[in-house]
């Protein structure tokens, strides 16, 4: 054995191969020679090992070499999307460095882009424009405002749609309807044995599980041809999802037993033998996954490296590494080490895939290594422009490239790695919990803002801004057109959310397996998504996409017959779908491929330019997420950015903990504010003429539709709620509208409900809804049992002290505050008169004086009245619409 070892310690000292190199090929020749020692002797087992480890070598080299190309052009590519940006930001003598002649090489001048900033006093003469397309690098943004490139939360949701599409009829058969619902799982079990090879003579089964295999299959020719390394494997069947804890709380020994009988060996190929393994080397092999699964993979780096990172390309093969026997035999294993749904395993694996894929794509083999290089080349940028006269250039970068990295960290997940889980799972059940009993009424604030952030954001790609209301009902009513939207290949979002985000969430982010803990916190989980649907609002909101996606991809056919010159020159909404496009980096070149793509017509008439027909696979992608952008517009929704504002510590930390709950509802503000109001900015100035004069204009008219749209939300809430409509002459209500309207939006739900429940204003309310809670909390145990302490030292008795602090009725409301059906509008008028009022009667001896003085004080403050008066087990009559008038006499 020790003549070939001698051999790498020889060329190691002579500096003929790395330490790098010297540990594989020795990790190689010493795995090689245990198997080979059993049947060979010392001279034949060290040749047979040596000739193993060569091959290895040769092979890393040629892939290595293959990974630093990809690696080089990904970095062109991203260079040459930050001196887009740094072009449309008023830089001058920028150069791009990106392109290149294919071949990954680097650029003969070096990596210098340099370029001259604005002059002072114009918009982003302040430097440090690099630093920010290291942001958009992350995520972009929609509109003007965005970089003219991909970027990595973009590519994630165009590789995930394309996925969705091919799953479409998987998902619509098995995606929950309500949140807390797994239907057709009889039917899954088909599936899954169609997935591995079974005929069950289910033709249905058969063609979902053809599905799913060409869609795993698609994701595995993606992440290797963006450097991964994933063989094919005939039978692999599904993916595991392992639950961590199981795994270790089993032992090593057990686990291994447990598994072994289970596996279908003949496919399990050692990779330096080429053979199937030994029953001695299986079982090493297998104690080495035990030790990867129960540590979080923190057996496979050094002290100091994070846990399970590095080059992604040499990631993802492992998992193909068990392969059971069958179905029943994965199924075994899934429901003793699992978490046991086939959906689940399938939908997770096709979102790891997607995400992984997206980073690859973006950055190259290692995105990691390439978002460090791209971060200390913006933060050098900067430095240049401050030696040349920009003054505060490398503080402002120094600000976006931390905001930068925490975007990173939220979308691998490495901020969402709980410190300390079972404080992490308290927390983000109780937020969970919160967050599912105060938005039941979340969709009356989608009907009256959704109209205004639809017409502006049509408005911003050059669409009437009228929209096509024929289609948004289409997509509400026929579930034919929804089928086809699915199919279009956008991502699906309610396939990610309550089932299947929920316990995937759980098991990926959480790394918690305590089986009554983590399906109590799946559960907690699932309450907001299973809210959001019970409304109505997931449909609506979906709608709304769809409807501007199919509008938009109308209008780019619309187009085709023009070159980008000719829409330039155009009438105004031509001009503007122009910009568009410049805007988001399609070059002429791009367009006339993209033009040449076969037309989409589901339906006679409907003509549609899809991005997934475009001929070049990339173009399409940049096209998917291009459009896939604008949807923010539409339906603003918390993005990477908004978070990493928010949130830079990780859960189950103090500080972690503290800023989810204080930040709680804030993120859509921040979202909203941000978005427009520098597209606003943008558009404003690309119109032409008195920038400022038009900005104002925008402005304007912006607030005034939200307020509107406000006004609409609150008077459909007081209806909700068993009131009738706000009189719309009071000044308060123009107030309270352009608050509602003008941002708060879901906020709104709990500000206002914050102080309708008890009084309390901002000092409170500042601190969230957990904040809320807790003060609730205390007020219920604490305070109360301190009133009754002082009652009862000033000489009353305890009968007349316990009725003094209205314990009673305080916890009737908090039973009914803190309860989904108190919120959802449908059910919310019924289950307060029904169930709390009652409630608060049985409990409190002064309920009906209370509720008396709440509906004297409604009608002296905000002049209401009550359509389903409170205390009153059926209403009295319909709400009174004429009170929104003015006050009735």
């Amino acid at each position: 054995m020790a003549e070939f070892r001698g051999c790498i310690v020889e060329a190691l000292a002579n500096g003929e191969i790395d330490k790098e190199t010297a540990d594989l090929a020795t990790a190689t020749y010493e795995d090689a020679y245990s198997v080979a020692s059993e049947t060979l002797g010392p001279v034949d087992a060290d040749r047979a090992a040596g000739e193993a480890a060569m091959r290895k070598l040769e092979a890393e080299a040629i892939e290595a070499r293959r990974r630093r190309q990809l690696s080089v052009r990904t970095r062109r590519a991203a260079l040459e999307t930050m001196a887009g940006l740094k072009e449309r930001r008023g830089y001058t003598g920028v150069v791009a460095l990106g392109g290149g002649d294919g071949s990954g090489k680097p650029p003969r001048g070096g990596w210098v882009q340099g370029g001259t900033p604005p002059e002072k006093g114009k918009p982003y003469s302040k430097g440090a424009v690099a630093a920010m397309a290291l942001k958009r690098l992350v995520e972009n943004r929609p509109g003007l405002s965005g970089a003219p490139g991909a970027s990595v939360e973009g590519r994630y949701r165009a590789v995930r749609g394309k996925f969705d599409a091919m799953m479409a009829d998987l998902i619509e058969k098995f995606e929950t309807k309500t949140g807390f619902d797994a239907p057709g799982r009889a039917h899954m079990d088909n599936v899954v044995r169609e997935a591995f090879g079974e005929d069950t003579g289910d033709q249905a089964a058969k063609a979902l599980a053809q599905a799913w295999d060409g869609t795993a299959e698609t994701a595995r020719h993606m992440f290797n041809a963006a450097g991964g390394a994933i063989g094919k494997l005939d039978g692999w069947g599904l993916p595991q999802m392992h639950d961590p804890l199981a795994v270790r709380r089993a032992g090593k020994d057990q686990w291994v037993a447990a598994i072994t009988p289970l596996l279908d060996r003949t496919k399990m190929i050692d990779s330096v033998t080429k053979q199937p393994f030994t029953d001695k080397r299986l079982a090493a092999v297998l104690g080495e996954v035990w030790e990867t699964i129960g540590s979080g993979g923190a057996n496979k780096g050094a002290p100091g490296e994070r846990i399970g990172k590095g080059a992604l390309a040499a990631q993802r093969a492992e998992q193909r590494f068990l392969t059971f026997q069958s179905a029943d035999a994965w199924m075994t294993y899934q429901r003793k080490f699992g978490e046991g749904d086939a959906f689940q395993a399938m939908m997770g694996h096709l979102d790891d895939m997607a995400r992984d894929v997206a980073q690859m794509q973006i950055l190259g083999p290692n995105p990691r290594h390439q978002f460090e290089w791209l971060a200390a080349f913006a933060r050098r940028e900067a430095a240049l422009e401050e030696l040349n006269g920009v003054e505060g250039a490398k503080a402002r970068a120094e600000g976006m490239v931390g905001e930068a990295e925490r975007m990173m960290a939220h979308f691998t997940g490495d901020l969402n790695m709980p410190v300390n889980p079972g404080l992490s799972n308290v927390g983000g059940g109780i937020r969970s919990t919160l967050t599912g009993t105060m938005l039941g009424s979340a969709v009356l604030g989608e009907i009256g803002s959704g109209v205004v952030f639809g017409r502006m954001a049509r408005g911003f790609t050059g669409l009437s801004r009228n929209g096509d209301m024929g289609e948004l009902v289409r997509l509400l009513a026929d579930p034919a057109e929804r089928a086809i939207a699915r199919r279009t290949g956008f991502i699906i979002e309610q396939a990610t959310d309550g089932f299947v985000r929920g316990s995937h969430d759980n098991l990926r982010l959480m790394t918690v397996g305590a089986k009554a803990e983590g399906k109590l916190n799946a559960f907690a989980r699932r309450l907001p998504a299973a809210t959001i649907r019970l409304q109505g609002l997931t449909g609506l909101v979906a709608a709304r996409k769809r409807s501007f996606r199919f509008e938009l991809m109308g209008a780019l056919h619309d187009a085709k017959d023009r070159s980008l010159a000719d829409l330039a020159k155009g009438d105004k909404r031509d001009q503007t779908l122009a910009r568009w496009l410049d805007a988001r980096g399609f070059t002429e070149a791009d367009w006339t491929i993209m033009r040449a793509a076969p037309v989409f017509e589901p339906r006679p008439g409907a003509t549609f330019l899809k991005p997934e027909d475009i001929a070049q696979p990339e173009l399409g992608l940049r096209l998917a997420e291009a459009i896939d952008m604008e949807t923010r517009l539409v339906s603003p929704e918390t993005t990477l950015e908004t978070r990493a504002m928010w949130i830079t510590a990780r859960p189950g930390s103090f500080w972690g903990e503290l800023q989810r709950s204080t930040s709680m509802f804030k993120g859509f503000t921040a979202t909203l504010t941000s978005l427009y109001a520098q597209e606003m900015a943008l558009q404003a100035r690309a119109m032409g003429g008195n920038a400022f004069a038009n900005l104002a204009g925008m402005a304007a008219g912006a607030v005034a539709f939200m307020t509107v749209g406000g006004a609409i939300n609150i008077q459909l809430r007081e209806m909700a709620k068993g009131n009738d409509p706000r009189p719309m002459d009071d000044p308060k209500f123009w107030g309270a509208a352009l608050a509602q309207g003008g941002g708060l939006g879901m906020a709104g739900d709990f500000f206002y409900a914050a102080q309708a429940r008890n009084g309390k204003t901002a000092p409170v309310a500042a601190f969230g809804p957990v904040g809320q809670l807790a003060s609730d909390a205390w007020g219920l145990t604490g305070g109360n049992a301190l009133e009754l302490t002082n009652s009862l030292l000033d000489g009353e008795d305890l009968g007349e002290a316990a009725a003094g602090t209205n314990a009673g009725r305080e916890g009737a409301k908090a039973i009914a505050n803190y309860n989904p059906l108190s919120s959802l509008w449908w059910s919310r008028a019924a289950f307060s008169r029904l169930v709390a009022d009652n409630l608060q009667r049985a409990l409190d001896p002064e309920a009906e004086e209370a509720f008396q003085r709440r509906a004297r004080r409604m009608e002296k403050e905000t002049g209401q009245g009550q359509w389903w008066p409170q205390g009153s087990n059926a209403p009295d009559r319909a709400p009174d619409l004429s009170n929104m008038g003015g006050r009735q006499e």
